[in-house]
């Protein structure tokens, strides 16, 4: 008795024991579903592509974490036995305003050294022109990014003017410091940092500010761990004077792809959703077309429990095959999906992103996601076959045969 229900379920499911309509029905169901699962795991696979090649772009170029310390602090010591802590490395940073010729830009200046900039920085690996080594004190040579040297209109060698606001002690005050700066180099790394900011020796920037306080600039191997551990770094005490951490100045900003990820997610369910309902009507009409069957099985002995395992069976094998089938083509779709649409770009002969930071669609499918696809697809399914099998396991077998 056992494989009763299988059995039944199988050959209702295969559409030899239904009508053409009951059967249409079916695979309308199938086909919506795949359909959704398909189209969410392409575009979450898409969002994580976003998400990630932002996070690399940008929090790769910005410090995650900047502690401003007085020069007898032991920060060095502690930063360095720190399984958290990635990499550290002297740092000054400024705001301050750019002038070449008639054009002036608001600019970020980070003061650097040279030699250790690769441990905490992807920029070191995005130079379009020129070595860091370039930066030697006492030059006032600085890099900057290329979109910003478009923007001024500058090439390598040019001079420009750096104003850079300086408060008094007290803050009642604030004394423009201006210096001469030549251009050495450039990079791109294909984010909003192109256009705002430039590198310069730590020392020249220094000398310009008449800043001696010990800075560092900290990297972090999870860039979500970098509150805590600036909140460990204020705990050492009075001699840490501040502590900035990258969610003061860009949290926002990837809380709101965050948040797009996940209502993207919530929308495209719905498709899913949708081709649960149609299960839910297929399986009540097939219910209601096979009543007879039903009151005749429940007469020759089976429970009302085994007839809702029928129809259980049967809607959940639709919600497997629709699954099953839209991991087969959304995963390949999405690990591929900058070459399909470059093809259709290439077709079409213009770019999607065009006047972005992105040259391409980028793609990251994650096995997490998929399991959450995968887990809310089959549960809907599940879900839409309750409703029908429970109408089924409730008919009376004396009502339905009365009039056969």
């Amino acid at each position: 008795m056992t494989s009763v229900p299988w059995i039944i379920g199988m050959r209702y499911s295969s559409g030899k024991a239904g009508s053409l309509y009951l059967s249409f029905i079916s695979r309308v169901s199938l086909f919506g579903l795949l359909l959704g699962v398909v189209a969410l795991t392409v575009v979450v696979s898409v969002m994580n592509g976003f998400d990630r090649e932002l996070k690399r772009r940008i929090l790769g170029a910005v410090p995650h974490i900047v502690v401003k310390a007085s020069q007898d602090a032991n920060i060095d010591e502690w930063l360095a036995g720190d399984d958290r802590v990635a990499g550290f490395a002297p740092f000054l940073r400024r705001s301050g305003v750019l002038i070449h010729g008639g054009s002036n830009h608001l600019v970020s200046v980070y003061g650097i050294e040279p030699d250790a900039e690769s441990r905490v920085s992807i920029i070191p690996d995005h130079l379009v022109d020129g070595k860091l080594s370039r930066l030697e004190p006492g030059t006032n040579k600085v890099f900057m990014g290329r979109s910003l040297a478009f923007q001024l209109g500058v090439r390598e060698g040019d001079l420009m003017t750096l104003i850079v606001p300086e408060p008094s002690a007290g803050g009642n005050s604030v004394t423009p410091r201006m210096a001469r700066v030549e251009v050495a180099g450039f990079f791109e790394v294909d984010s909003e940092v192109d256009y705002s900011l430039m590198l310069m020796n730590r020392h020249d920037l220094a000398a310009i500010t008449h800043d001696t306080s010990l800075t560092r600039r900290v990297t972090v191997d999870n860039i979500f761990l970098a509150p805590a551990v600036a909140e460990d770094i204020r705990a050492l005490g009075g001699s840490i004077l501040s502590v900035d951490v990258w969610t003061d100045e860009y949290g926002d900003f990837f809380e709101t792809v965050r948040m797009e990820k996940i209502m993207m997610f919530v929308l495209l369910t719905l498709i899913v959703a949708i081709a649960a309902f149609n299960i839910v009507s297929g399986l009540s009409m097939m219910v209601k077309e096979k009543q007879a069957d039903i009151a005749v099985l429940r007469t020759l002995g089976l429970a009302p429990s085994r007839v809702m395992q029928v129809f259980v069976i049967q809607g959940t094998l639709v919600g497997v095959l629709g699954t099953v089938g839209g991991m087969l083509i959304g995963v390949p779709l999405a690990l591929y999906i900058p070459e399909v649409i470059g093809f259709f770009e290439d077709l079409a002969g213009s770019r999607m992103l065009a006047g972005t930071y992105f040259d391409r669609v980028p793609s990251d499918v994650r096995p997490g996601d998929l399991v959450v696809i995968v887990a809310v697809s089959l549960a809907l399914s599940l879900a839409a076959t309750l409703y029908p099998a429970w109408r089924a396991a409730k008919l009376h077998p004396a009502d339905v045969l009365r009039y056969e």
